[in-house]
């Protein structure tokens, strides 16, 4: 076994949970949102300091928007839209 001994700065988990019935991230855009913040990490050299994982129900379902946690802050976004990435962003990236 080998442990890792760098740790990212910040993770982010985009949910895109599918569900067949009712709401969920995957039916209000999960998956693109998901793309923009990973394409976001990647362009700004910005990848093994912040990852970027998908995951599936968080438990905020709605038929708005994905939902989005940020670690180490603790901070949970719901009924993200992809044209609101760049602002969340521009707010966990900024400390």
């Amino acid at each position: 076994m080998k442990q890792v001994d760098r740790l990212p700065e910040k993770h982010i988990f985009i949910c895109v949970n599918n569900r067949e019935q009712g709401s969920c991230c995957l039916k209000v855009n999960g998956i693109d949102t998901f793309q923009k913040i990973k394409s976001y990490i990647l362009s700004h050299g910005l990848a093994g300091r912040v990852w970027v994982t998908k995951t599936g129900c968080q438990g905020f379902c709605n038929p708005v928007g994905t939902t989005i946690s940020v670690y180490p802050e603790k901070k949970i976004f719901t009924e993200v839209k992809p044209e609101e990435v760049d602002k969340i962003l521009e707010e966990v990236l900024s400390k």
